[in-house]
């Protein structure tokens, strides 16, 4: 049995007289595991976490992000349980499901099945199917935005969760001493997106816009990762993931800002990292990684190298040096100004253990 309780109060200063906010949170969690029988291994259990919040509302002459209400007191409350199953010495099942009420949508049920085969010592197969939502929150149903003293948006009170349907499936092996490899492939399906409608509301026939869930879409892919012993004090890591995302908007939705708004995402992406233990108390980590082109808005690919070294001085006192994207001044990630870029960095760290 275990029992998790915490309390934790935000209440950031006002900038320079732009509003703020202060939350308080409330968290209670129980959670119990017992076996049952030979082959159950059951956990269950249930929490309730309370979120007391007020922001303080700034106009401006130009334009405004307000929260109606300012103050709200949301209870999200959730229970589960789960099974893991022993359905053979070397196959194993999880069965599960959780049901969360949140304030603003009511009550959703998210079960997750997941089985494990081990083949041998040396080879894994598994397989998962498992739903997930995206609560609504008060940006989604409360929020309202003002263009001097016009509404251009207002939050929708009847905004539903955004739904995940995930499969995937996977082998992880051992091929020898020095070697190890993973794939999994993965199937996710999106439901009720957050979309941009228009509403007959107001002074115009099409304004304020407001929040919508006229949004689906796919991702689909691959995930491979591998280690290699190269020596006992060198260890070499690879990794790379592949996948293809297909947005569509639902008939009626207005289309507003397209769909780039959900998912600007690379194709492509890859990693090689290399950890060598130089002595008893001198450590040198590099990786490399390569992130492809982001479709709409475009971002060029980019590569990049991240390197520390580690010094163990005493054994009180550590010394590394770390530097972060070292092959380029700056590099930009995301659709951005120039300023936003990514620039090259470097950090100095020293702990001392008592």
């Amino acid at each position: 049995m275990q029992v998790l309780a915490y309390f934790d109060q935000v209440q950031p200063i006002p900038d320079n007289g732009n509003g703020g906010f202060a939350l308080n949170t409330y968290n209670l969690e129980v959670q119990h595991n017992f076996v049952l029988g030979s082959w159950n291994n059951i956990i269950w259990g249930a929490g309730e976490r309370i979120s007391d919040y007020r922001i303080t509302n700034q106009l401006s002459t130009v334009s405004s992000l307000l929260f109606v209400p300012a103050r709200r007191q949301l209870n999200l409350t959730n229970a589960f349980i789960q099974d893991q199953l022993t359905i053979a010495e070397n196959f194993n099942l999880i069965v599960g499901i959780k049901l969360e009420n949140d304030p603003f949508s009511g009550i959703t049920p998210m079960p997750n099945v997941r089985a494990t085969w081990r083949v041998n010592d040396s080879t894994i197969f598994w397989a998962a199917a498992s739903r997930a939502i995206r609560s609504p929150t008060p940006f989604d149903t409360d929020v309202v935005e003002k263009l001097g003293p016009n509404v251009l948006l207002t939050g929708n009170p009847d905004f539903l969760p955004e739904k995940l349907t995930a499969y995937e499936i996977g082998y992880r092996g051992q091929w020898s001493p020095r070697v190890s490899a993973s794939i999994s492939a993965f199937d996710s399906e999106y439901d009720d997106l957050k979309s941009i409608e228009f509403s007959p509301l107001g002074g115009f026939p099409e304004f304020p816009i407001h929040w919508g869930n006229m949004m689906a879409g796919r991702v689909f892919g691959i995930e491979a990762w591998g280690n290699y012993l190269a020596a006992d004090w060198w260890r070499l890591s690879a990794g790379l993931n592949l996948q293809s995302e297909s947005l569509r908007f639902k008939p009626g939705a207005s289309g507003l800002l397209g769909l780039a708004q959900a998912g600007d995402d690379p194709h492509h992406q890859a990693s090689l990292r290399s950890s060598m233990e130089l002595s008893d108390r001198v450590i040198f980590d590099a990786d490399v990684r390569y992130v492809g082109t982001l479709p709409n808005p475009k971002v060029p690919a980019y590569v990049e190298l991240n390197a520390r070294l580690g010094w163990t001085i005493s054994d009180h006192v550590e010394l590394s040096l770390s530097g972060f994207n070292l092959l380029h001044a700056h590099h930009q990630e995301f659709a951005a100004p120039p300023s936003d870029e990514v620039m090259r960095s470097f950090f100095i760290d020293t702990r001392w253990k008592f």
